[in-house]
């Protein structure tokens, strides 16, 4: 039987203020979403996740708090998974790239609601969200650096012999940011999507963008299942707390191979999740 709207947190037990602040989130990031930021309230939020309006001031001080914590829990999974990928230098840039481009689509498609789509809320400008902006420009700077990486290596002697590289260092690392977060705007206008289908056209295209040939582009994606075996369980838009008991460490399988923790999607508050 659902919960009913507004019913109070009785206990004191952390799990159940844990999915009391997890059922804030999905509510209010489907919202935000949906009706958009201004026209939601606190109220409306309490409603929709089942919990009284002081409820929620027990874990936020204020809307622009939730919000925060949700533009947070966007870009914080792909943070970390960049600074562990720029970290495995066993591994070629282009197999690193290709992870973390295909993780990044991943975590922006699964979901019942659009993640991304947050960033494009006009209120998300203000200096109050300026965490936010700073840990999106440290993911914008790995994407830069991999992309100057990746075109170092095709211009080096007995490099790939693609067509060579279609784009300046200078212009790489965003147009292939931009490639990854258009998944945004074609979710935002209703376009269906197979994610894992998706996920593996867009790391591919990242690649391409950048003068790799098709020789290149499949080493480095066996590559890249390599550094990443569970790269199709990762999702974007938790919470940025502790990772729960569900979470797991993934396996590492090549030299090189970088261990990183991800939700298991499987799990009933991963299935339910309407943060996005």
């Amino acid at each position: 039987m659902g919960r009913r709207p507004g019913r109070p947190r009785a206990t004191g037990d952390p799990h159940e203020q844990r999915d009391t602040r997890r059922d804030v989130l999905d509510a209010a990031a489907a919202l935000f979403c949906t009706v958009g930021y201004a026209a939601t309230s606190t109220r409306a939020v309490a409603d929709r996740a089942g919990v009284r309006q002081a409820s929620i001031y027990h874990h936020f001080a204020s809307k622009d708090a939730i919000l925060l914590d949700l533009l947070l829990g966007s870009v914080r999974p792909s943070l970390d998974l960049a600074d562990r990928l720029a970290g495995a230098v066993d591994a070629p840039p282009a197999a690193r790239l290709w992870a973390l481009a295909h993780a990044d689509v991943l975590l922006l498609t699964t979901g019942p609601v659009n993640v991304g789509a947050l960033y494009l809320l006009p209120e998300v400008d203000g200096e109050q969200f300026a965490e936010f902006h700073a840990l999106r420009d440290r993911l914008r700077a790995r994407y830069d650096d991999l992309a100057a990486q990746v075109l170092a290596g095709a211009d080096a002697p007995g490099g790939p012999s693609g067509a060579g590289p279609a784009v300046s260092v200078d212009a790489a690392g965003p147009l292939v940011l931009g490639l990854v977060e258009s998944v945004i705007l074609r979710r935002r206008i209703g376009e269906r999507l197979d994610e894992a289908v998706v996920a593996r056209s867009v790391a591919d295209g990242v690649l391409r963008l950048l003068g790799s040939d098709v020789t290149t582009i499949e080493t480095a994606r066996a590559g890249a299942k390599n550094l990443l075996p569970t790269l199709a369980t990762v999702q974007r838009g938790g919470p940025v707390a502790p990772a729960p008991a569900s979470a797991r460490p993934s396996t590492a399988a090549a030299p090189g191979a970088v261990a990183t923790t991800v939700p298991d999607v499987t799990s009933g508050a991963a299935a339910d999740r309407t943060a996005g």
